[in-house]
């Protein structure tokens, strides 16, 4: 692409082009849903920030990320009953990468 070419595009037009192909609606949750359908909204919709909007007046509350839902559970779990699974460790879970994992070592070029 020639700079002169670049010349005769608006912002405007690239905007309509950008919108057409990316948009995405807002994804969002009430402040009456609870932190079960938070956290399954952030990760089914791979999100990393999920506003919390009052459903009345349309004004953003609060954003919820997965380090303030980690967070608040950390200083709350003793509160709550313990499942079982959470005395297993990572690898009876099988959470994680466990297999073909790329390593770099000091050595390595």
């Amino acid at each position: 692409v020639q700079i002169y070419e670049l010349e005769e595009h608006k912002i405007e037009t690239w905007r309509e082009v950008y919108l057409q192909d990316s948009f995405k609606p807002l994804v969002c949750i009430s402040p009456n849903a609870s932190l079960f359908d938070a956290v399954s909204s952030l990760i089914r919709n791979k999100i990393h920030r999920l506003p919390v909007i009052d459903p009345d007046s349309g004004n953003t509350l609060y954003i919820l990320t997965h380090k303030r839902i980690l967070k608040f559970l950390k200083l709350f779990i003793a509160e709550v009953p313990k499942p079982e699974f959470m005395a297993k460790t990572l690898e009876e879970l099988q959470i994680g990468t466990y297999k073909n994992i790329a390593m770099v070592r000091t050595s390595t070029p």
